[in-house]
């Protein structure tokens, strides 16, 4: 009777939190030794190109993000077997479907691989503590998926639509200026100075920092999924009017100051001051949708 009894508290919600810390430590562990090769390139990748080093991140956020909701996560915990098993099959699927259609080990079959290995973790926390804490830890499961590399020749688009946001943007910021400046698609003639917004100007890897980075911050200080994606769809023009300014003080500097200010330290390593003014942005939309929020909750 004793031992029916402490089966039936070991199913109840929050029972033997310890013992489920350690079985998904476990299995990570495991997971972490089965992908090691792939995930051996992932952080090689990471620290090769900028436009993917904002990955070795996601784990050490997502972790956080996960103990932050730790009592809500532990209260809840039931073993999910039922629920984690699907989970844990459409990793396999993607497994599979990534080493059979991307068999060349280029970018999409790295990208294939590490969706798996996220989704194969996720089903295995479901698995270990359940349907209720999984929906308690939803947005921080869910943010591991910032860790795939997108391959460039998908995120092809995206930096074609911030170049072209970025020149229409500085376009009308250089009209406003006074300055006498002509515009040909991505070009932009002054006396003596033409200026291209090149494809490496379109902003991507600030950009995709400061989505990701907004994205967090909606989880954290809004509290109603309308105004976080009403949050998150704003970062895209705060971005392209980042970029724009961006590209306007280079252009202009160039043309009054001197030259070599659009090949110098303002152009390589001058991003830091526009990013902090796409924060300010930011900052400012976070504030008037947490407005709103305050106001709805008072009933008008």
């Amino acid at each position: 009777m004793a031992i029916t009894g402490s089966r039936m508290m070991d199913d109840t919600p929050g029972a033997g939190a310890r013992t489920k810390v350690l079985a998904i430590l476990f299995f990570s562990a495991g997971i972490a030794a089965a992908f090691s090769e792939h995930l051996a390139r992932l952080y090689g990748l990471a620290m090769d190109s900028e436009l993917y080093s904002h990955i070795v991140l996601i784990p050490v956020l997502s972790a956080y993000l996960m103990y932050s909701k730790r009592k809500e996560v532990l209260s809840s915990a039931a073993y999910g077997p039922t629920c984690g098993i699907p989970v844990l099959l459409a990793g396999a699927a993607v497994f599979i479907a990534g080493r059979s259609v991307f068999h060349d080990g280029g970018s999409f079959h790295l990208a294939a691989m590490v969706l798996s290995a996220v989704v194969f973790w996720i089903g295995g926390f479901v698995a270990v503590f359940g349907a209720a804490s999984a929906r308690a830890a939803l947005f921080p499961l869910l943010f591991l998926l910032f860790a795939v590399p997108v391959p460039e020749a998908a995120i092809e688009p995206l930096i074609r639509f911030l170049q072209r946001g970025s020149t229409e943007a500085a376009w009308f910021f250089l009209s406003a200026s006074g300055s006498p400046v002509e515009r040909e698609g991505f070009f932009f003639h002054l006396p003596g100075l033409t200026v291209e917004v090149a494809r490496e100007c379109s902003g991507i890897r600030s950009s995709l920092v400061l989505f990701i980075a907004g994205v967090m911050a909606s989880s954290m200080f809004l509290r109603t999924w309308p105004c976080r994606l009403a949050f998150v769809a704003a970062l895209f023009p705060i971005a392209v009017v980042k970029n724009g300014v961006r590209i306007t003080v280079l252009t202009l500097a160039g043309y009054h100051i001197d030259e070599r200010m659009l090949y110098g330290t303002l152009h390589t390593r001058g991003g830091i001051p526009f990013f902090l003014l796409a924060l300010v942005m930011a900052g400012v939309v976070m504030w008037a949708l947490a407005k709103v929020e305050r106001k709805a909750a008072r009933g008008g």
